[in-house]
């Protein structure tokens, strides 16, 4: 995780195909665990990623870029224009 400019970069893991989409830890280097309710096909876990993380940190879908691993579980985000920042993040 860093900060850049105002944007913020972060490390991802997916669970796809989980319960209920959410944060579910942190892992040894940092890498933030979500777990995704969609399945990992046709784009619609990246797509449930981009939205939960716009929502998460007050900004708009389209300022959540995947920088790395669109096809991978392990992915990099980059976002822009962020109004808040969760509390999941500072922990």
């Amino acid at each position: 995780m860093s900060r850049e400019s105002g944007t913020l970069h972060v490390r991802i893991k997916v669970i796809p195909r989980a319960g209920v989409t959410g944060v579910r830890g942190r892992m040894a280097d940092n890498t933030i665990k979500i777990a995704l309710k969609a399945p990992p096909c046709d784009g619609r876990a990246n797509a449930e990623l981009t939205k939960f993380l716009a929502g998460e940190f007050g900004t708009h879908s389209s300022s959540v870029i995947i920088l790395s691993g669109i096809s991978s579980r392990k992915k990099l985000i980059a976002i822009d224009s962020y109004s808040r920042i969760p509390g999941w993040y500072r922990e």
